[in-house]
């Protein structure tokens, strides 16, 4: 059988398979949606897959965003976040997790359509009346967030473009 990783005549050495396998389970992509009525929004098949059956809607690290993440990503994202209080113990920490905690849905599940509910209260406090976001991949999670804060975030990084090269090619 051939590899379908590797472009005709070539093979994937040991360190490439161990490089396609870990990228494998990454998020990536754009798709342009709009919430139906009831808040609710399409899942792209492609990301429906990588999610899994039950997954987790919770407030992205800032609180800017809505992330969707599968329940593994967000048990071990959840759990850094509990160690560094635990080494820390810093009150804000508490804090954080405390509303993180309260603004967490897990056990989520799309409908026979693929559709998912963003719980009311996480689409009120993040999205306010905007009704058309982005889903994007970031890695191990989905990050869901208006469109308009979107562009003004990609308008923002195209004007900063070159110095984020230069930061790159510095290394």
């Amino acid at each position: 059988m051939a590899d379908l990783s590797a472009p005709a005549g070539q093979t994937v050495s040991e360190e490439d398979r161990l490089l396609l396998e870990k990228y494998s389970r990454t998020f990536t992509g754009t798709f342009a949606h709009t919430l139906d009525s009831k808040g609710r929004m399409v899942i792209p098949l492609a990301f429906r897959d990588m999610l899994g059956k039950v997954f987790t809607i919770t407030p992205s690290f800032d609180f800017k965003s809505i992330a969707v993440y599968p329940e593994i990503a967000y048990v071990r994202m959840r759990e850094r976040h509990a160690k560094t209080y635990q080494e820390q113990g810093k009150s804000e920490i508490l804090d954080y997790l405390q509303w993180l905690d309260a603004y967490t849905f897990r056990a989520q599940e799309c409908d026979g359509q693929g559709r998912v509910l963003l719980p009311a209260r996480l689409r009120q406090i993040i999205l306010g009346e905007d009704k058309d976001v982005d889903i994007m991949g970031s890695g191990d999670h989905l990050r869901i967030a208006a469109r308009v804060k979107c562009d003004e975030q990609l308008a923002s990084f195209m004007a900063n473009i070159g110095n984020i090269l230069s930061a790159m090619n510095s290394r």
